[in-house]
């Protein structure tokens, strides 16, 4: 988790998002007070497309339970900017950044808030954070197709890294390679300093067949921990290896096995199919974890303070929907997770099934308005436990977009939250109202109400606006 004073590198990109976002009013005013020119001609297409969204909401939450009620205020804006160039494209520039202001609530980590998340562990109430500033140049070196980024950038590969630094992917039509490295960003830890951590990895993409094809990963990631008393140093070396197998025409497999630091760390098969003569869409998921995770570099082990360790365990996830005359779907699913030592279990590693059923009805009533009633059984530490659910929703087309309004409840028996101090809670009823209505020129509003029925009941409410451009 971050401490006070972690905030301070991003001072700068906070300072040029919001200034960004000031220049947004006068950006719209001038674009909608250029007449459109009187011409049958098709306008030429230019030569740098400019697209993206910014998106503003507040959020308002309380917290009730016998000890009395409390309540916290925040604000996020978000932009993204894409820079492109559609008939050549040799360049591109992309940007996401978001800035967050606790208007209101409790910063005092000394004592125990049960809204407190982790931006409020910053000195400042207003913290600002760019997720991705990079350039990227593509062109065809000797026949070969190579891209090449230079900035911050997240998710080069299957792994979710974000790193200052170089990308470069060389291929052609049967294989791709990559090659990524440099200063590795930790949003949220304590007392880093901007190339103390590092990362590097490659990355190999092979089509044997037409619809057959393997990948190959190392990642290496050096991570220095200043905030214990041992300043220790975690070096992880992790290697990927990925199959996957398409069976025409809509049927899917992949297989991943990953080692990590020359041991087995885990296993994961998912299957997606679809077949168009009997309506049915179906997909299966199992996963394996061989071995106990302690703590281990942010990048594979995020949020381990509030965690803990992670003890081996399997999961098996069936989900099956069948169509009926275009107007009803029946969904079947079943999901269980098994500890491979029962006597591992603990807040975060849980042993349990969970099985459901669900009706959807489209043009309810009336057109455009959907129903959805959901039965569903759990059992958790030798009990069971028969929940049911409900949504009704009702959209239209507006603006050439899509207004939408919801309604509707469902249960929980472990609900998880890595941000907050709660961390776990046990048998939780959710009830909820959400609403988008799109505006003219790419603008949309949107709100959303929720209330957690458990051990403490929890209420938020956000209102918001989305301009995509």
């Amino acid at each position: 988790m971050a401490r006070r004073g972690a905030h301070r590198r991003y001072r700068f990109p906070m300072l040029c998002i919001l200034g960004v976002a000031a220049l947004y009013p006068a950006i719209l005013f001038a674009a909608d007070a250029v007449p459109a020119p009187a011409s049958v001609t098709p306008p030429a297409e230019p030569s740098t497309n400019v697209n993206g969204y910014f998106s503003a909401r507040y959020m308002y939450r309380t917290a009730s339970s016998s000890e009395g009620r409390i309540d916290d205020q925040d604000f996020f804006g978000d932009l993204r900017l894409d820079i492109t160039q559609p008939k050549k494209n040799d360049y591109e520039f992309h940007f996401l950044g978001s800035i967050r202001s606790d208007i209101d609530g409790n910063q005092d980590q000394t004592t125990f808030y049960p809204l407190e998340n982790v931006w409020d562990t910053f000195e400042s109430r207003m913290v600002g954070k760019v997720y991705e500033a990079y350039v990227a140049t593509n062109w065809t070196p000797g026949g070969y197709d190579t891209r090449v980024r230079a900035g911050r950038q997240a998710g080069t590969r299957d792994e979710p890294v974000s790193f200052d630094g170089v990308s470069v992917d060389v291929g052609k039509e049967r294989w791709n390679v990559t090659l990524y490295g440099g200063a590795a960003i930790h949003f949220f830890e304590v007392n880093t300093h901007w190339g103390d951590d590092t990362l590097e990895g490659v990355g190999i993409d092979y089509r044997l067949f037409q619809a057959t094809g393997v990948s190959a990963d190392y990642l290496a990631v050096k991570d220095k921990r200043t905030f214990t008393p041992a300043e220790d140093t975690v070096h992880d070396r992790m290697v990927s290896l990925k199959l996957w197998q398409r069976f025409d025409p809509f049927t899917r497999i992949t297989a991943k096995y990953r080692l990590l630091d020359g041991d087995p760390r885990d296993l994961s098969i998912k299957l997606v199919t679809a077949t168009q003569a009997t309506d049915i869409e179906a997909s299966l998921n199992y996963f394996r974890q061989f071995r106990t995770q302690y703590e281990l570099s942010n990048e594979l082990s995020l949020f381990y303070d509030v965690v803990g360790q992670s003890n081996p365990y399997q999961s098996f996830d069936i989900k099956v929907r069948k169509f009926f005359a275009e107007r009803v779907a029946l969904d079947l699913g079943y999901y269980k997770r098994d500890l491979l030592d029962e006597a591992d279990e603990g807040a975060f590693n849980k042993d349990y099934r969970r099985l459901f059923i669900d009706v959807e009805v489209m043009d309810l009533f009336l057109n455009n308005l959907s129903g959805t009633v959901l039965a569903e059984q759990w059992e958790s530490q030798g009990r069971s436990y028969n929940a049911l659910g409900a949504d009704l929703s009702y959209k239209i087309k507006k603006n050439k977009k899509e207004a939408r309004i919801s309604i509707g409840t469902n249960y929980s028996l472990y609900k998880y939250d890595y941000y907050i101090e709660q961390g776990v809670r046990e048998q939780v009823r959710t009830y909820y109202l959400n609403a988008k209505y799109p505006l003219n020129h790419g603008l949309s509003v949107n709100g959303a109400y929720e209330y957690e029925h458990s051990f403490e009941n929890y209420q938020t409410l956000r209102l918001g606006m989305r301009y995509d451009f």
